[in-house]
């Protein structure tokens, strides 16, 4: 069970806005003052021309310009301080929710399986999160226009009700034929984001199984079906392309009326003497403005479609339910490590290493151990399952070469203080990571690492281990893309620096066996014997074993 239900759409927009309130609360104020000086210049225009210029009328002149010199100074101000907040306010939201996403993938554990595809996952990280981030700032813009649409109405409507009426009349309009469209937008928009999943998780099956779907000529059949996908993809993409078109050409076709409807009203009231000749210059200035201004908010409100589709994506993944059962309540205590299915033991404190040529049955071993898998496994004088489950996942962590990198700053993806982000990064012998990203923990690593090599990649999973500091850390192959040299320094740093906390790693290496407390050598899945490196090296089988992992 969830301590917390999982969001709507709309619920996990305003959570993820809530911390940033008093930024939002400030920014929009921002906003609404840059709008409404903005507007005000259009209508002070008029007085300059009506008292000023044709009053002849200097000291009103000198006024009227002065506070208009005044409002085009402050007006940039309040709006750079507000985009500032907004897009601070935005970069902070989307980190939170790559850590969210991160943190239910480690809770929900293996009932994402099935569910979520690989290719999914990386949508989800990247496209849908930024994408759902950036609502915040188009709250911010819809502000801003908001202001300049309401005051601007007001101003207009002082000059002249028939002008008011006008722009209530076009705004009316407006609504009336852009909201249908959008709503059909946020349906297709919908049902093309799924698409692009199952067809980014098809492609990912294919080059994960490239090799052996060519040893069985079904290379061919995949690309088949990876064509006629992507061509259903390029239909649904041209039926959103449709409803965007539609959505952009009225975003600019429609203002251009009002200031036809605005200028010709203006016109005839200032022939008619009913409005002054500074009324009809400021009637045409605002009429001019609100191209800009219902351009803006119809945008805005196609960007909030995107953004609250993407949120759906989001919300329905972390909806997703754990499959190991969550009823432990036990904090505290620990100790030994049991697995009675394989009869591995992770002793408290030191460097374990399990010896194997079954991998899969070591991972699955290491998985009932992290309760990814229910079992009978024990920690201490207790069942396992006994603990509550968030208790086991701060204390216990589970390392493989399946975990993902998401988008983000280097210290966001090792998520500590720079002193212990760095110290893990010297651990792992990552420092190459490091100073190729700029030698600075605000440099960007690319989703899922893509722009590092896979020893970096790894070498950097390893880190992010390190520096979490978990009570037992469970590691299945975490140096087998590296050189025997950098390999040798990790197992030596890591038994050092994890000395007095549980280490198991999982590998044939020689390297690592040279620094383990303890081996346990496993066979058809079972621990076949315990002992040091070298007690156990004297077993033929054994020493076949290890030698194959030296080479």
């Amino acid at each position: 069970m969830h301590p917390i239900p999982p969001p709507t759409a709309r619920r996990l927009l305003v959570d993820h806005a809530r911390p940033h309130a008093r930024r939002i609360a400030i920014g929009v104020l921002m906003y609404l003052s840059a709008g409404a000086l903005s507007m005000s210049q259009l209508w002070m225009l008029g007085r300059i021309i009506d008292e000023g210029i044709i009053a002849r009328d200097a000291r009103a002149f000198a006024f009227w310009l002065a506070l208009m010199l005044f409002a085009v100074i402050v007006q940039p101000l309040f709006w750079s301080v507000g985009f500032r907040l907004f897009v601070g306010a935005e970069a902070e939201n989307q980190r939170a929710m790559l850590r969210r996403l991160t943190d239910h993938l480690n809770t929900a554990a293996t009932g994402v399986r099935g569910r979520i595809s690989a290719g999914e996952l990386v949508n989800l990280s990247s496209e849908d999160t930024r994408k759902a981030a950036g609502s915040v700032s188009e709250i911010g813009f819809f502000f801003n226009n908001f202001a300049m649409f309401i005051v601007g109405s007001v101003l207009v409507w002082s000059i002249h009700p028939l002008l008011g009426i006008v722009v209530i009349a076009g705004s009316a309009l407006t609504a009336l034929v852009i909201g249908p469209l959008l709503g059909r937008l946020q349906r297709r928009q919908a049902d093309y984001r799924k698409m692009i999943g199952d067809l980014t998780a098809h492609a990912a099956d294919i080059v994960g199984g490239l090799r052996v779907l060519r040893g069985i000529g079904g290379d061919l059949l995949f690309a088949d079906r990876y064509r006629e996908r992507s061509a259903a993809l390029q239909r649904t993409g041209y039926r959103v392309a449709n409803s965007i078109s539609w959505i952009h050409a009225l975003q600019y076709s429609l203002p251009i009326v009002f200031v036809a409807a605005i200028t010709w009203t203006g016109a005839l009231l200032a022939a008619d003497r009913t409005i002054t000749i500074g009324g009809l210059a400021s009637a045409f200035s605002f009429a001019t403005v609100f191209i800009a201004v219902s351009g803006g908010l119809i945008g805005t409100a196609s960007v909030l479609v995107a953004s609250r589709v993407a949120a759906g994506r989001i919300a329905r993944f972390l909806a997703i339910e754990t499959d190991v059962d969550d009823g432990g309540t036990v904090r505290g205590a620990g100790g030994e490590l049991s697995d009675p299915d394989t009869g591995l033991v992770v002793p408290p404190g030191g460097l374990t290493v399990v010896v194997t040529a079954e991998t899969a049955c070591a991972l699955e071993a290491c998985e009932r151990l992290a309760r990814y898998r229910d079992s009978e496994a024990a920690w201490g004088t207790k069942p396992l399952s006994a603990y509550a489950l968030d208790e086991v996942r701060e204390r216990i962590m589970l390392l493989t070469d399946e975990d993902h990198l998401f988008a983000g700053t280097l210290r966001t993806t090792l998520r500590a203080e720079p002193n212990e982000a760095l110290a893990a990064i010297e651990t792992a012998c990552a420092h190459d990571v490091y100073t190729g990203l700029g030698a600075t923990l605000e440099a960007h690593v690319a989703e899922g690492g893509r722009n590092l090599s896979g020893g970096q990649r790894q070498r950097l999973r390893l880190a992010r281990a390190l520096a979490a500091g978990p009570e037992v850390l469970l590691a299945v192959e975490p140096t087998s893309a590296v050189d025997s040299h950098t390999e040798s320094l990790i197992a030596e740093r890591v038994a050092a620096t994890r000395a007095m906390k549980s280490t198991l790693v999982v590998t044939t290496s020689p390297l690592w066996l040279a620094r383990a407390d303890r081996v346990a050598w496993m066979a058809e899945g079972k621990v076949h014997a315990t002992g040091t490196h070298a007690e156990l090296v004297a077993d033929p089988a054994y020493r076949t074993l290890t030698s194959h992992g030296a080479d």
